[in-house]
């Protein structure tokens, strides 16, 4: 099945369409999918929250409500939400800020924090938080990861982040970042005493703080020890696939490639890309899973689906939607869409942006995953303890190219 680019804003797709005459734009009835058997891994679902704290005009549940702005207890809410419909995981990307910087509205929201406090309100889900590997000193990004699995029980997850200043090409940022997820990796790995965790100072007995705000705290390195309470297996790694580049760095590191794509013959590209980068460093393939970010925009009929993207295209534009996959649709095409991808092995499972945090999420747990149950593509129950265990992957600690742990320079 290929998406086809409508016309209209960049990164707007149609939802996918039978072969059928261009005077007829929907079919009258879903697709069924009652033909589609049960595949030999199950779907990865997970379910991108970042707007929670990014998009405050996300909070809206139909049509033009006022903007809320930040709401703890909603966002409290949205995970425990998730949690009981079964997903994989929830990701909360460097875009959870409540500004994107000094000039904007003053405050920040912090995602390790956000996924820990998380962890004491669910009980399976899997929690995904971007760390920066570059600006943060590797002791420190595996101590507040650590932080999250021992409040999660092994439920933790991290995302190499993505942020920067300036417009940076997608081979320029691949390159920038894989030392440092390779340094906050070697905190793992490294034997003990070897000095990998610590948070080095300089002469003066200084660690520098890049830091962008009115308000931030310092706590000190890491005390004696740290590193005998990180988890003995690393959290599992997220990195996003948009190119060549960045594919190829999923394929040598990362647990997870989270690839944007406009179509399924993109995805197939994508994910064979990782998965020869994965073989070509030694690794298992199948232990990378692929994962696809569409933008969903969900109702229980297709032009309602449809009149409401026209909606937040209107009062939003389409920044917020990315360059990915933009579906409009019913959550019985969207589980068919999915069924479709993974069987054919483009993807092995999806990364859903909800457009309505309310609405569209309470549609992906009640009627999306239940339409995915009924086809035998998504767990009844969960059987997992640990974030690794949902997606599958070996508890064995991943063989990685040893580098020398240094100082991390900014960018």
């Amino acid at each position: 099945m290929h998406p086809a680019r409508r016309p209209g804003p960049p990164g707007a797709v149609v939802p996918p369409q039978p072969e059928r005459s261009p005077a007829v734009p929907y079919p009258s009835q879903p697709t069924s999918l009652s033909s589609t058997g049960p595949s030999a891994r199950p779907v990865v679902l997970g379910v991108d929250l970042t707007s929670a704290g990014a998009r405050p005009g996300a909070h809206r549940a139909r049509g033009p409500i006022a903007p809320r702005p930040f709401d703890g207890e909603r966002f409290l809410h949205l995970m425990r939400t998730a949690d009981r419909g079964l997903l994989d995981f929830v990701s909360l990307d460097e875009g959870f800020l409540l500004h994107p910087g000094r000039s904007q509205v003053t405050g920040r929201l912090d995602t390790a924090v956000a996924a820990a406090r998380a962890a004491r309100v669910t009980t399976g889900i899997g929690l995904v938080a971007a760390v920066d590997t570059v600006h943060v000193e590797a002791g420190h990004a595996a101590v507040a990861l650590s932080s999250i699995d021992r409040a999660s029980s092994g439920r933790a997850g991290w995302q190499a982040v993505r942020q920067s200043r300036l417009p940076e090409a997608d081979d320029a940022w691949a390159a920038r970042v894989e030392l440092g997820i390779r340094s906050v990796t070697q905190v793992w790995t490294g034997r003990p005493g070897s000095g990998s965790g610590a948070v080095e100072l300089d002469a003066e007995g200084r660690f520098r703080v890049d830091h962008d705000g009115i308000r931030f705290a310092v706590r000190g390195r890491p005390a004696a020890g740290t590193e005998d309470a990180l988890p003995q297996v690393p959290p599992p790694l997220v990195v996003s696939a948009r190119s060549e580049a960045s594919a190829a760095l999923a394929g040598r590191t990362a647990d997870v490639a989270r690839i944007t794509v406009t179509d399924a013959a993109q995805a197939v590209r994508l994910r064979r890309l990782v998965r020869d980068s994965a073989l070509s460093a030694g690794r298992d393939p199948e232990d990378v899973r692929v994962l696809a970010e569409v933008y969903v925009v969900l109702a229980a009929e297709r032009a309602s689906a449809r009149a409401r993207l026209e909606l937040v295209e209107a009062l939003e534009g389409t920044a917020a939607m990315g360059d990915g996959l933009v579906i409009a649709d019913t959550p019985d095409e969207l589980a068919t869409l999915i069924a479709d991808l993974t069987t054919v092995g483009a993807v092995d499972g999806f990364l859903l942006r909800p457009s309505s945090l309310s609405s569209d999420l309470d549609t992906i747990t009640d009627h999306l995953v239940p339409a995915l149950q009924h086809a035998g593509l998504f767990r009844t129950e969960r059987t997992e303890t640990t974030l690794r265990g949902s997606l599958g992957l070996s508890d064995a600690e991943r063989e990685r190219e040893a580098l020398p742990t240094g100082r991390l320079l900014s960018a």
